[in-house]
């Protein structure tokens, strides 16, 4: 079952109410045994811009990789927001919806 396949049968069994992100790299301090792994140093840099460059998403074969890095904290914010909200839209949250989301009290 692919990642398309998995939505589509989450839309048809929460017509009303289920909720997918799609932030694609997610950046934050990664805890491996007793080493944390500062992915911030790169993902952070890389999302200030290529959150302004959203039309270079669009270019075919080219355009995923201007899909920005999101910060862990803004991917749980709008994670728990979903779940707990109940007039959160249902359906598929990208990477600048999460942005949008996250931004909001």
């Amino acid at each position: 079952m692919t990642q398309k396949d998995a939505e589509a049968e989450l839309l048809l069994r929460f017509p009303y109410g289920g909720v997918m992100l799609r932030p694609g790299f997610i950046h934050g301090t990664r805890q491996v045994g007793s080493m944390k792994i500062p992915l911030g140093v790169i993902g952070s840099p890389l999302e200030m811009v290529l959150q302004h460059v959203k039309p270079l998403s669009g270019i075919p074969l080219v355009g995923p990789l201007f899909t920005p890095p999101v910060n862990v904290t803004s991917v749980a914010k709008v994670a728990v927001r979903a779940a707990t909200d109940p007039v959160f839209p249902p359906g598929i949250v990208d990477v600048y919806g999460i942005f949008g989301y996250s931004e909001q009290q």
